[in-house]
C-alpha cells in the first residue's frame, strides 16, 4: 500500500508540475473572417501565461519549419508576456520548454478567409 501512494503521490506531483504553465493568447490586429473563425489577422500576437519556471526556452516556427524566433525567456515570477509578429499569412507553432522538463506547445494560424 505504501508503494501504490508513493507512486500516486510522485505521478500527481509530476503532472501537477508539468500540466500547470498555460499559455493564452491575444491578435493585437483582430481577427479575419466572417464573424472571426478564430484566426489572427497577420501582425502582433501576444502571449501570456503563469506557471512557468523562472527560464523558459521560447520557440516560434512558421509551417515550413524555419525559425521565426528562438530565445531565452526569464521569469521570476513565473509569469510570462511576449509579443510576436507573425506575418505572413501562415499558420505558426509556439513552443515553450523549461529545464524541469516543461513543454507547452500551441499553434497560432494569421490569415485566412478575409
Amino acid at each position: 500500500m505504501k508503494k501504490t501512494l508513493l507512486f500516486a503521490t510522485f505521478f500527481l506531483t509530476t503532472l501537477t508540475m508539468v500540466g500547470s504553465a498555460g499559455l493564452t493568447w491575444n491578435c493585437l490586429e483582430g481577427q479575419t473572417g466572417f464573424q472571426g473563425n478564430g484566426n489572427c489577422a497577420p501582425g502582433r500576437v501576444a502571449f501570456s501565461g503563469s506557471g512557468y519556471p523562472s527560464s523558459v526556452h521560447i520557440n516560434v516556427q512558421n509551417s515550413s519549419g524555419m525559425a521565426i524566433d528562438d530565445y531565452d525567456y526569464n521569469s521570476s515570477d513565473g509569469t510570462i508576456q511576449f509579443t510576436e509578429t507573425l506575418v505572413p499569412s501562415d499558420t505558426y507553432s509556439i513552443v515553450l520548454t523549461g529545464a524541469n522538463g516543461l513543454r507547452v506547445a500551441q499553434s497560432v494560424t494569421t490569415g485566412g478567409n478575409d
